[in-house]
């Protein structure tokens, strides 16, 4: 779809209430495989690739990336999509649009699904400045896989993640290689740029259940945050998952998530 001049790669399936699925940094619709295939007999399920990201288009320069222009994708894509209302699921990156998002348009969203994500304020690992120059650097001059192989070795919390779950960087490696350098460069550079909606969370709503995985340091406070300022809101720990606890625990993610889903007043 033809979104802000820009190609928008989505999938949609299923039938019933929507779903709507927003992915983190590096990622793409597909991190959320395990997601639609345990709903889509039920919910209507959609999934797109953020500007940057998987197969939708990569924009060649830095304004072009920011939290406000993917609030405004979701926007136009649910709009052609007509669906006046669902149920959003953001994690990490998606995090922050869809809580921007329901800020600008609460109308639009029904329940809220937050996974390892935050207002705007989470833990910074020392020297990640310098590192992300270095990644960026990387990344233009000798590609992605020169930059993953660089982050994987000088990355305290990649090195960590992958001790425990070796697994993981193969699959981490391939999600980077589906981002282009833009993306990669650019995307990380919007956040700063994003204003923090930590005194805003009072305003939001709707039904909202919180995700984060019990080894993801930089995220525990901050979906502690979360879930002190929005009203009635559900915080779940997800044990030994690190980020990305709706991949590597998807059993445990997917009960508690099918059970949010049967609450919510559509």
């Amino acid at each position: 779809m033809t979104v802000q001049g820009i190609e928008l790669y989505y999938e949609d399936v299923g039938q019933g209430h929507p779903v709507v699925f927003l992915h983190g940094f590096t990622g793409s619709g597909r991190d959320w495989t395990r997601q639609v295939e345990a709903i889509r007999d039920r919910y209507r399920c959609v999934t797109l690739d953020f500007r940057g990201h998987g197969r939708s288009s990569a924009p060649k320069n830095e304004e072009d990336y920011s939290i406000y222009l993917n609030g405004a994708d979701v926007l136009h894509l649910l709009d052609g999509l007509d669906i006046p209302r669902c149920c959003l699921v953001g994690h990490s990156m998606g995090g922050f649009t869809a809580l921007q998002f329901v800020l600008d348009h609460p109308e639009r969203v029904a329940a809220l699904v937050l996974v390892d994500t935050s207002s705007g304020e989470w833990e910074v690992i020392p020297g990640y400045a310098e590192l992300r120059a270095k990644l960026d650097e990387l990344a233009r001059t000798q590609g992605l896989e020169a930059a993953f192989e660089y982050d994987a070795a000088h990355n305290p919390v990649r090195i960590e993640r992958f001790r425990k779950q070796p697994e993981q960087k193969e699959i981490a490696r391939r999600k980077t290689l589906t981002t282009s350098v833009e993306g990669y460069v650019y995307v990380p550079r919007s956040f700063a740029r994003w204003r923090p909606v930590t005194s805003r969370l009072g305003e939001i709503r709707v039904p909202t259940l919180i995700f984060v995985g019990e080894e993801d340091q930089a995220f525990l406070r901050a979906t502690q945050v979360l879930k002190d300022s929005i009203r009635g809101s559900e915080r779940v720990v997800v044990p030994g998952a690190f980020h990305n606890p709706h991949e590597e625990a998807p059993d445990f993610f997917n009960a508690r998530f099918l059970e949010f889903l049967e609450k919510v007043e559509w």
